[in-house]
């Protein structure tokens, strides 16, 4: 790139089991979207992106090189990278770590939904409440106490303004996501979103409109917890 231009990263965290914390050497990010959706303009430092999650951010570059780095959140190793080249300078050693990774970093549940993206006021019609259960020894996940297969679906109608009331029952975050929807989550103000990364007990209420019927899933993005059984779906 040119010194002064201001580009886009649009940046998806397709890995099985990995949070990811964001950024670029030098920068700070200017966040626009999550999820497709978009947000008031949010500066930051670093992000943290789940998986499953999507991110849109502009930045406007400086003169030199930069590195653009993705560390693994609570795992050990060298941070993935690439590198932004405006003008002249050394790459730093692979194993450099930039310092943006070692302050702050956003949330993406700390922005705000640009108006645009609001679902319309309502009040919820009904509420479900979704325990996330589960333990590392011995390795089980389930929703409700239960995994996927023994699991009683969530039942609603179709109109229905639904909230699900998720609380992470475990020492582990999760990000939760849904099919065939979006929810607004009113503790964000309304962020739309289609994954939300839920901390150890944690509590996060997640409204959708039951606006497209059918058999939907709901799952922990981590894959490895969903194909033990953390999941379960939504019939209407």
């Amino acid at each position: 790139a040119k010194p002064g231009q201001k580009v886009r990263l649009r940046v998806v965290n397709a890995s099985s089991d990995t949070i990811f914390k964001l950024a670029l050497q030098g920068h700070r990010l200017t966040v626009t979207h999550t999820d497709g959706f978009p947000v008031t303009p949010t500066q930051a430092s670093a992000v943290y992106l789940a998986m499953g999650e999507r991110l849109d951010a502009t930045i406007t570059l400086g003169d030199g090189v930069f590195v653009l780095q993705a560390a693994t959140e609570g795992k050990k190793g060298t941070p993935a990278r690439a590198i932004v080249r405006t003008g002249s300078g050394n790459v730093p050693a692979p194993d450099t770590r930039i310092a943006e990774l070692d302050g702050k970093a956003l949330l993406t549940t700390q922005l705000k939904p640009a108006d645009s993206a609001r679902l319309p006021d309502r009040k919820p019609d009904t509420t479900l409440d979704v325990a996330l259960n589960g333990q590392m020894k011995p390795y089980a996940w389930g929703l409700n106490g239960k995994r996927f297969g023994e699991d009683t679906p969530l039942a609603l109608s179709r109109g229905q303004r639904v909230r699900l009331r998720m609380t992470n029952m475990t020492m582990m975050a999760h990000p939760m996501h849904i099919h065939g929807h979006t929810w607004a989550l009113p503790g964000s103000d309304g962020l739309r979103k289609d994954t939300v990364l839920i901390r150890p007990m944690e509590t996060v209420e997640a409204d959708l409109q039951a606006d497209n019927p059918g058999t939907w899933m709901l799952h922990c993005h981590n894959i490895y917890h969903a194909e033990l059984g953390m999941m379960t779906t939504l019939r209407y």
